[in-house]
């Protein structure tokens, strides 16, 4: 590969990711590739919901599944897992919960 490639590739990487704030490059990269070529469906997403130490990811499990409709549930002391079909600007919505530092998953065309 060339060098011009490569560094066209690294700054692209550095602007998704400032974009994407706290959603994983590679996870905002495959939604976004999906949402374009499947306009008509969101892309069925497995998220990992990481939080803060100290946060009550019993009562976030509740607010996810309520206000989204997802399948949740609590993981360890300071993650929830999501999987439903999701768009980046539900991804965004759901990052801006100040409790959150991270999302993580995969994404795929299928859906359940």
């Amino acid at each position: 590969m060339s060098s011009t490639a490569e560094t066209i590739y690294d700054g692209f990487l550095s602007n998704v990711e400032k974009a994407l704030g706290k959603i994983d490059v590679e996870l905002g990269l495959q939604v976004m590739l999906f949402e374009r070529k499947m306009p008509d469906a969101y892309p069925m997403v497995e998220l990992q919901i990481h939080y803060k130490n100290g946060t009550d990811t019993a009562s976030k499990v509740s607010y996810v599944r309520d206000k989204y409709g997802f399948l949740v549930s609590g993981h360890g002391q300071n993650e929830i897992l999501a999987r439903g079909n999701m768009n980046i600007d539900m991804l965004h919505e759901i990052a801006q919960d100040v409790q959150i530092e991270k999302l993580a998953g995969s994404a795929s065309v299928a859906s359940y």
